[in-house]
C-alpha cells in the first residue's frame, strides 16, 4: 500500500500498464528497468494518465550551445585565476 491509500503495481514494460486502475492503483516501475524502458513505460502512464510513484529522471536535453561555451569559459576563467598566471 503507498502512502496515498493507493495499491501499488509493479510493472517491468509497457503493456503492463493496461491492467492498472488509476483511481485504485499507483504504478511503480522496478528497480530492474532500463532507461530507454523506463522512458517508454513513463511515456505511455502519462498517456493514460496513470500516477507513478517513482519516475526517476529522465534524459537531460542537450543545453543550447550557447550555453556551453558561457560554462567553458568560465571554467577557463577559474583555471586562470587558481594558478595565477597566463592560460597555456
Amino acid at each position: 500500500m503507498h502512502p496515498s491509500g493507493l495499491k501499488e503495481i509493479i510493472v517491468r514494460r509497457p503493456a503492463d500498464l493496461e491492467k492498472v486502475d488509476s483511481k485504485t492503483q499507483i504504478v511503480k516501475i522496478s528497480h530492474t528497468v532500463g532507461e530507454r524502458k523506463r522512458v517508454a513505460i513513463l511515456e505511455r502512464a502519462q498517456a493514460m494518465e496513470l500516477t507513478v510513484a517513482n519516475p526517476g529522471l529522465k534524459k537531460a536535453e542537450a543545453a543550447p550551445a550557447e550555453e556551453l561555451v558561457i560554462k567553458e569559459e568560465e571554467t577557463k576563467a577559474t583555471e586562470e585565476v587558481s594558478s595565477g598566471g597566463k592560460p597555456e
